[in-house]
């Protein structure tokens, strides 16, 4: 018997930048020009400017805007609504719907999720990613001895409660739980030196992320604090489609739980794997990443390969994209379908920074 597909749209966070995300798309549609001249407005410099343009000097100069929060965060959420807004746009066209039934996104892309599913509208949700950026960059700065740490096992999947075993015996948090094979971990840069001692003599592979703060552990409360009364003023909306939300795993669609989870999201861990294994208890799902790279995809292939992925960040994905999913709508996955017995992806080199 053929089940229905259901498309789950999820969306980057910080971490998936990069010089250039979005050209493609806004030489070739007005709507896209419309929505990067929107954000130049909102946020008063040069959207297009800052995510498109390779300075001669950019390893010192520009480059270096894009790759801080306070810029990152509002050009990923800018690019992956621009990237929604084409592929909504050319599906319509094209007769094509992708019935979707969720919504998810790791960490910033929580608010692309929000503003897709008509919780908030783009200025609200610019204003709002701006403010975030701006104090968890601020409150990184207070403390300049604390960052995050990525914990990696390439092709094998980490024992999650030796780790959190391990945070308590140094006194640092699980900050990303992004796949069976890469926990990022936060706190005190000495303590998470010393803790990637430990990894080492336990034949685990740790990396220090250049992070402007350590995001989504407890020293962030006081950020997240602020935001919080700052957030009470934002008009949110009752979401079309449910968001699955980081913090608890769960689907929301109202105002209350909303506001809950961005405030809860700053400084507690943003469970990516509890996210997507929720998601896929239901099977029949195809998995679009809507934005730059396919950092998401590549975690959920780490998670279970079986699930389908589709990405859009350009034309040649966006095309890929519209050809592949009538084909998997119309086959379908049947209830008989045995478990694929792929191969795991090993550990993608893009580690999610918030």
């Amino acid at each position: 018997m053929t089940k229905p597909i259901r498309t789950i749209l999820i969306f980057p966070g910080q971490g998936s930048q990069y010089v250039g995300m979005g050209k493609d798309f806004f030489d070739e549609f007005a709507v896209v020009r419309e929505v990067y001249h929107q954000a130049s407005e909102v946020l008063g410099y040069d959207m297009a400017e800052l995510s498109f343009k390779r300075h001669p000097f950019s390893k010192f100069m520009h480059r270096a805007d894009l790759n801080k929060t306070i810029y990152t965060q509002p050009a990923v959420l800018t690019m992956s609504y621009a990237c929604y807004r084409v592929l909504d746009e050319t599906c319509k066209e094209r007769g094509l719907d992708l019935n979707v039934s969720l919504l998810a996104g790791h960490s910033l892309g929580e608010y692309t999720a929000l503003l897709v599913a008509d919780a908030l509208d783009f200025e609200t949700s610019l204003r709002l990613v701006n403010r975030r950026a701006t104090l968890m960059t601020e409150w990184g700065k207070a403390y300049p001895g604390a960052g995050l740490m990525a914990i990696v096992k390439k092709g094998e999947e980490l024992d999650q409660d030796r780790i959190c075993a391990l945070c308590k015996d140094f006194g640092v948090s699980i900050t990303l739980n992004n796949t069976k094979s890469q926990i990022v971990v936060g706190g005190s840069k000495r303590r998470l030196s010393d803790m990637a001692d430990k990894l080492k003599e336990e034949g685990l592979r740790s990396t220090m992320l250049k992070v402007e703060g350590p995001f989504h552990t407890p020293i962030m409360r006081p950020a997240a604090d602020k935001f919080n009364r700052e957030l009470k003023d934002y008009e949110i909306d009752f979401a079309a489609k449910p968001i699955m939300a980081n913090v608890t795993s769960e689907a929301i669609v109202d105002p209350h739980h909303i506001k809950e989870e961005l405030y809860q999201q700053i400084f507690n861990i943003v469970d990516w794997r509890g996210t997507i294994e929720r998601i896929i208890t239901r099977r029949h799902n195809v998995f679009v990443e809507v934005g730059p790279k396919q950092v998401l995809s590549n975690m959920i292939k780490d998670i279970n390969p079986a699930v389908p992925r589709l990405n859009v960040e350009n034309m040649e994905s966006l095309e890929k994209t519209l050809k592949e999913f009538p084909k998997l709508a119309a086959s379908g996955p049947t209830e008989e379908d045995p478990e694929s017995s792929e191969t795991p992806l090993k550990q993608t080199p893009d580690v999610p920074a918030d």
